[in-house]
Protein backbone atom coordinates (compact mmCIF):
# COMPACT_ATOMS: atom_id res chain seq x y z
CA UNK A 1 0.00 0.00 0.00
CA UNK A 2 1.53 3.53 -0.70
CA UNK A 3 1.11 6.66 1.01
CA UNK A 4 0.95 9.85 -0.96
CA UNK A 5 -0.15 13.30 -0.19
CA UNK A 6 -3.14 13.35 2.38
CA UNK A 7 -5.84 15.20 1.78
CA UNK A 8 -6.18 15.84 5.94
CA UNK A 9 -3.01 16.52 6.60
CA UNK A 10 -3.73 17.43 10.28
CA UNK A 11 -5.41 13.72 10.16
CA UNK A 12 -3.43 11.37 12.79
CA UNK A 13 -4.44 8.82 10.42
CA UNK A 14 -2.04 8.50 7.34
CA UNK A 15 -3.45 8.79 3.83
CA UNK A 16 -3.52 5.20 1.94
CA UNK A 17 -3.23 5.85 -1.72
CA UNK A 18 -5.68 2.91 -3.19
CA UNK A 19 -8.98 2.98 -5.26
CA UNK A 20 -11.24 2.32 -2.64
CA UNK A 21 -9.50 5.42 -0.10
CA UNK A 22 -9.56 7.64 -2.83
CA UNK A 23 -13.44 7.04 -4.26
CA UNK A 24 -14.50 6.75 -0.19
CA UNK A 25 -12.78 10.06 0.59
CA UNK A 26 -14.23 11.31 -2.56
CA UNK A 27 -18.00 9.92 -1.87
CA UNK A 28 -17.68 11.40 1.53
CA UNK A 29 -16.80 14.79 0.53
CA UNK A 30 -19.38 15.02 -2.09
CA UNK A 31 -22.71 13.47 0.10
CA UNK A 32 -21.77 14.68 3.63
CA UNK A 33 -19.18 17.78 3.40
CA UNK A 34 -19.47 19.00 6.55
CA UNK A 35 -19.42 15.83 8.19
CA UNK A 36 -15.79 15.39 8.39
CA UNK A 37 -15.15 18.75 8.06
CA UNK A 38 -15.92 19.70 11.87
CA UNK A 39 -14.55 18.29 14.68
CA UNK A 40 -17.77 18.68 16.97
CA UNK A 41 -19.62 16.54 14.39
CA UNK A 42 -21.28 13.16 15.77
CA UNK A 43 -19.35 11.43 13.48
CA UNK A 44 -16.23 13.04 13.59
CA UNK A 45 -16.61 12.49 17.78
CA UNK A 46 -17.35 8.61 17.85
CA UNK A 47 -14.58 8.09 15.25
CA UNK A 48 -12.41 9.47 17.97
CA UNK A 49 -13.90 7.35 20.68
CA UNK A 50 -13.46 4.29 18.05
CA UNK A 51 -10.35 4.73 16.86
CA UNK A 52 -7.22 2.67 17.68
CA UNK A 53 -3.47 1.64 16.45
CA UNK A 54 -4.84 -2.18 16.62
CA UNK A 55 -6.46 -3.83 13.52
CA UNK A 56 -7.36 -6.36 15.96
CA UNK A 57 -8.89 -4.14 18.17
CA UNK A 58 -10.53 -2.34 15.59
CA UNK A 59 -12.21 -5.94 14.05
CA UNK A 60 -13.53 -6.77 17.17
CA UNK A 61 -14.77 -3.38 17.94
CA UNK A 62 -16.32 -3.20 14.39
CA UNK A 63 -17.69 -6.70 15.12
CA UNK A 64 -19.41 -5.39 18.28
CA UNK A 65 -21.16 -2.34 17.10
CA UNK A 66 -22.32 -4.61 14.32
CA UNK A 67 -23.74 -7.21 16.22
CA UNK A 68 -25.63 -5.07 18.36
CA UNK A 69 -26.53 -2.55 15.47
CA UNK A 70 -27.73 -6.02 13.60
CA UNK A 71 -29.47 -7.06 16.54
CA UNK A 72 -31.74 -3.83 16.57
CA UNK A 73 -32.05 -3.91 12.96
CA UNK A 74 -33.38 -7.58 13.18
CA UNK A 75 -35.56 -7.14 16.18
CA UNK A 76 -37.41 -4.03 14.44
CA UNK A 77 -37.87 -5.91 11.36
CA UNK A 78 -38.83 -8.92 13.01
CA UNK A 79 -41.60 -6.69 14.82
CA UNK A 80 -42.81 -5.44 11.40
CA UNK A 81 -43.34 -8.04 10.19
CA UNK A 82 -45.46 -9.73 12.80
CA UNK A 83 -47.48 -6.50 13.08
CA UNK A 84 -47.91 -6.50 9.50
CA UNK A 85 -49.23 -10.53 9.64
CA UNK A 86 -51.24 -9.62 12.66
CA UNK A 87 -53.45 -6.53 10.53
Amino acid sequence: MEFTDDPHPDSPVEWADNPLSNFLERASRTVTPRWCQTEEHWTSRLTQQLFTDCPCCLLFRGLVIGVVLGGILGVVLALTIVWTLSQ
